[in-house]
């Protein structure tokens, strides 16, 4: 480069630094309902996220999130699912067809690719117990395998391996989300951490040796802060409680809201970008 070329890249504009929120939302059934009172606070306040990641019902919610779906417009969707659209759900050792074909309508016939956000799904691969992570290929097939629970879903099959749900390997992704380029990672833990000396797949399956020992511990390590609503007293299979899960999921939120907003200007401002007052 000659002398004058030295000169002028001297004085040429840097880009503008970019600053990408992360989303991780957790595993937890009909406590995903706590999530979209989470999600709605965030609308409220003008934070938007740019990557998703989510396990078991955070991957539904976080594909539809990552499709351009508002919270509130999660909340009406899946209020009006009827049970029988999935058969039901209480049915042990059921296929997921049914979840399939009630996603695909929704969400429509879309590759994760084609999602408006970066977005990814975990599972949990049977026979070993590490975790898949789909970050390619159709988005109703992901969604079940990350939501396929025993014994009330049968496993899903891709390519000659079994998988079932992500709570087992990786319960809030946050990890993933900051491999994927987030500058700061929410997460969002909707389970009761169960201390059981061994895996979480150990429980379903005493014979299982294998596995994640702590499927949290990723997620709260790479999370920039992590929300634990109080969800004492309700369980997986609590959807006709869904508005006091939104609300105590909103409460929760609007209350860490100063301090989350404080970590998010601190980490813009440690990477050169101007914060308005």
């Amino acid at each position: 480069m000659s002398f004058w070329g030295k000169i002028r890249n001297l004085f040429k504009r840097k880009p503008a630094p970019t600053f990408k929120m992360g989303l991780a939302l957790g595993s937890g059934g009909a406590k995903g309902f706590a999530e979209l009172g989470a999600l709605y606070c965030f609308e409220q306040h003008g934070i938007e996220f740019d990557i998703v990641a989510g396990t078991s019902i955070g991957s539904i919610l976080g594909a539809f999130y990552a499709a351009g779906y508002s919270s509130t417009d999660c909340v009406e969707l899946f209020r009006n699912i009827k049970a029988t659209d999935i058969k039901n759900f209480f049915m042990i050792n059921m296929d997921t067809a049914g979840l399939f074909k009630v996603i695909d309508r929704t969400i429509g016939d879309l590759d994760i690719e084609e999602l408006k956000k970066p977005f990814c799904a975990i599972a949990t691969e049977l026979d070993t117990g590490r975790e898949k992570v789909f970050k390619s290929g159709k988005v109703a097939q992901a969604l079940c395998a990350s939501s396929s629970y025993p014994p009330f879903f049968r496993p899903v099959v891709e390519e000659g391996k079994k998988f079932i749900d992500g709570a087992f390997a990786n319960a809030m992704p946050a990890d993933k989300v900051k491999e994927m380029g987030a500058d700061f990672v929410v997460g969002i833990d909707i389970s009761t951490r169960v201390k059981s000396g061994g895996n979480m797949l150990s429980l379903v399956f005493p014979e299982f040796k294998g596995g994640a020992e702590d499927p949290y511990k990723n997620g709260y390590e790479n999370a920039d802060f992590v929300l634990h609503p109080d969800l004492t007293g309700y369980k997986s299979v609590s959807f006709t409680q869904w508005r006091k899960l939104f609300d105590i999921g909103y409460a929760e939120a609007l209350q860490k809201m100063p301090e989350i907003q404080a970590k998010i200007n601190a980490a813009k401002i440690k990477k050169g970008i101007k914060i308005k007052r």
